[in-house]
């Protein structure tokens, strides 16, 4: 864009056309059915954590207005959960159970979050671009490589909150303006503090991801300036709205763990950037450790290619400069601070397993304390999402320094096709998947079964195991129904939950059927048969769709 159109339309016009590019390529690869908000079939008749999520935002829908505000109940007796364990994307489900007396009695919002995540993406995309290059076609081009992110559509619709990438565009957006002559001098102090409000009210691993390039921001701005006034101040009042928002939410609510098992098994492998695992029309997958599908990051095709030709590019022109010194120099802030971003990220995505294909190399010998604070984030693999950005950003900025408009189109236009061409065949799974029409009936409506389920208002789980988390089927075909007859579960499938007080709940009501006694309204869902009781004779047994279930004093006929 001219500096003359951009007087005339303003800096935000072709972010806008971003953001309609990403809104276009949602509704090309997943079909427009999916957003329409009394559509929920979709989501119930199909499989993964988007049903989780779903049925989180139902129960904490039905919960009464609570402090915490995110608090959700009726799905981990005796104690309730936040919605930000359910993964629910709390700003997404604030907003609407604000609107939920207007709202019809069956909404969903997964399809306009990922509409919403699409045109976000193009949009921040493209400011990011801006900060390198004012022409439009190049822009909106590269934009579509980050709005086709392979990353994404691994986590929309599997991991749905956890696609909202854009958080991580926003920081590095914030990184790179950093030097903007803003008109307030605290402007930067308020959008970094907003982004901390705003990253955990999507997903708490954003949260971490946003620190970091912060951090790295932060160390640019001291290299640049000689001054750390303004990093206390910004970073301090950002930790703080970030605590905040935490604690409104009911992130610290309850006797839950933080941490969890699986740091170094769901990480990064070292040949994340180009293993498409399977995911590529061109590139066959290489070999990874089981658990590490975590640390996808393949970058495309198209993208691989694009950094090629950016390292050849810039070879060229810093040998034709033959001034590499003093261009290290200029822009040592920025290195120093990509340099700490990218590698603070990569290690931690990578660790405290190092492994190469199914190979592992190193194991880092973490101190105890420091494996406990790590373990919170067990899923270390997804860091990697950061060291992507990073490398797209880089290699258009490198790409953006080519002389002549019409070769940068070029080049970036063909990248961009190779890209689209890369991740066609999952598109086009994606598409058939979405867009077929889906119709959702639960079994438990059967004859049969509805004789075994009538009149309950409580699901409990006997006994609780500690791998009941397995159990994803039981919990998710008795979860829908549940939810769409305002029935209370002791134990769910979510994040944080308390497992010693589900578990004595569940110890004590069993404890009570042993006893001869138990509860009309209940449903008992025996996750271990050989605790049945055998001397309870007002305890019925029976097999509901491959489940063994019992009801006291309840004559099926």
């Amino acid at each position: 864009m001219s500096k003359v159109s951009e007087k005339k339309y303003g800096f935000f016009f072709v972010p806008a056309i971003g953001a309609v590019l990403g809104i276009v390529l949602f509704c090309i690869i997943y079909g427009v059915r999916i957003i329409d908000p009394t559509y929920e079939d979709w989501i119930t008749s199909g499989s993964g954590d988007i049903v989780q999520h779903y049925l989180g935002w139902v129960y904490y829908r039905n919960t009464p207005w609570k402090f915490p505000l995110g608090i959700t109940e009726g799905l981990t007796l005796p104690d309730a959960i936040s919605c930000i364990y359910t993964d629910s994307i709390p700003l997404f489900a604030l907003f609407f159970k604000i609107l939920s007396p207007v709202l019809p009695e069956t909404f969903q919002y997964a399809g306009i979050w990922g509409v919403f995540s699409f045109a976000v993406q193009g949009f921040t995309s493209v400011v990011l671009l801006q900060k390198f290059s004012k022409n439009p076609f190049f822009c909106l081009a590269a934009s579509t490589c980050y709005i086709l992110m392979p990353a994404i559509f691994l986590r929309l619709y599997g991991h749905d909150s956890l696609s909202g990438h854009w958080l991580i565009i926003l920081a590095l957006i914030l990184w790179v303006y950093q030097e903007h002559e803003w008109k307030h001098r605290y402007t930067p102090v308020v959008l970094w503090a907003v982004l901390g409000v705003i990253a955990p009210m999507i997903h708490m691993y954003f949260v971490p991801m946003v620190y970091i390039i912060m951090a790295g921001s932060f160390l640019s701005y001291i290299i640049k300036n000689k001054k750390i006034g303004h990093v206390l101040v910004c970073g301090s009042v950002s930790v703080l709205c970030t605590l905040g928002t935490m604690f409104s939410f009911g992130a610290f609510y309850g006797k839950g763990s933080f941490g969890d098992g699986g740091l170094g098994v769901f990480s990064a492998n070292i040949n994340c950037f180009i293993n498409s695992m399977n995911c590529s029309s061109f590139i066959k997958g290489l070999d990874i450790i089981e658990g590490q599908t975590e640390g996808f990051g393949y970058m495309g095709l198209g993208m691989i290619i694009a950094g090629i030709v950016a390292m050849s590019v810039g070879v060229y022109l810093l040998i034709r400069r033959k001034n590499i010194k003093e261009i290290v120099c200029r822009h040592s802030s920025y290195i120093a601070g990509g340099a700490f971003i990218f590698m603070a990220a990569f290690i931690l995505a990578l660790s405290p397993v190092i492994t190469l294909n199914n190979r592992v190399l190193y194991t880092i010998p973490y101190p105890r304390i420091v494996f406990s604070a790590l373990s919170v984030f067990r899923a270390s693999g997804r860091f990697i999402w950061i060291c992507d950005y990073l490398l797209y950003t880089a290699v258009f900025m490198v790409l953006s320094r080519i002389n002549g408009k019409k070769v940068l189109c070029i080049i970036t236009f063909l990248v961009t096709g190779i890209q689209v061409a890369d991740m066609y065949g999952l598109m086009k799974s994606k598409r058939s998947l979405y867009s077929a029409e889906a119709e959702y009936v639960s079994p438990l409506y059967s004859e049969k079964n509805q004789d075994i389920v009538d009149g309950i208002t409580e699901i409990r789980f006997v006994p609780l195991p500690p791998d009941h988390l397995t159990r994803y089927d039981y919990y998710m075909t008795l979860g829908v129904y549940a939810s769409e007859n305002n029935i209370k579960m002791s134990s769910f499938y979510c994040a944080r939950g308390s497992y010693e007080s589900m578990a004595e709940y569940a110890e004590k009501s069993l404890m009570e059927l042993e006893n001869g006694g138990g509860q009309e309204n209940v449903l008992y869902v025996f996750f271990d048969e050989t605790r049945i009781p055998e001397n309870n004779d007002s305890l019925n047994i029976y097999d509901l769709n491959g489940m063994t279930v019992g009801r006291v004093k309840y004559n099926k006929s």
